[in-house]
């Protein structure tokens, strides 16, 4: 998992997902790159009953979106002493996307050429983009989606459980997350399908 996505917003629980998205990247010394996740104007047009927004304001709240996602990203990742890197290098580092398409589709185009995005988990705070955004991310992208707790961790995949069920979904995400299991302590396999314990490899 050397390349790592963060789709940036101003949201509470946007904290957690940088936390967790630095632990991978020390883990597997990773670039990490963000980019403000916002609203696509034409779906806010329309969806709005009233007829009454303006391209013109919409252009300045669009930017002011993306100055504060950016200054939230660049700040935690500088307060971190993380590098910045101009180009996706094999160590840790980080990078910001300028100008990033509007809409939640872009997390699932440019998902595809990371190794991995990181997002936090959906709860009843979050905003119709960000949700739109996971879901873009989990079907189109083809890439592993972590998602963060509402408090980052302290440490991340040392003790691994995997739920195997015999599935063609479960072996691709057992293999997309074979850098990490790689790096685990300790490793637990519980089969889903005879209902038997966790057993340790």
């Amino acid at each position: 998992m050397k390349t790592i996505l963060v789709p940036t917003e101003d949201n509470s629980a946007m904290r957690s997902a940088l936390e967790t998205a630095l632990l991978v990247a020390r883990r597997c010394d990773s670039y990490m790159e963000g980019f403000a996740l916002r609203w696509s104007v034409a779906e806010f047009a329309a969806f709005d009953p009233t007829g009454g927004i303006s391209l013109e304001t919409d252009k300045l709240t669009t930017a002011r979106v993306e100055k504060q996602a950016r200054q939230i990203f660049e700040s935690f990742m500088q307060d971190h002493n993380v590098p910045r890197s101009t180009a996706k290098t094999e160590a840790l580092s980080f990078g910001w996307l300028d100008d990033a398409p509007q809409g939640e589709d872009f997390v699932g185009s440019y998902g595809r050429v990371f190794d991995a995005i990181v997002m936090s988990r959906p709860d009843a705070n979050e905003t119709f983009v960000h949700n739109r955004a996971l879901y873009s991310g989990l079907f189109e992208s083809g890439r592993p989606i972590l998602l963060a707790p509402p408090a980052p961790p302290p440490q991340i995949a040392n003790n691994v459980l995997i739920a195997w069920n015999r599935s063609t979904e479960q072996a691709r995400a057992t293999a997309l997350a074979m850098p990490l299991l790689q790096k685990a302590n300790r490793v637990n396999w519980w089969n889903r399908s005879a209902g038997t314990f966790p057993m340790n490899n």
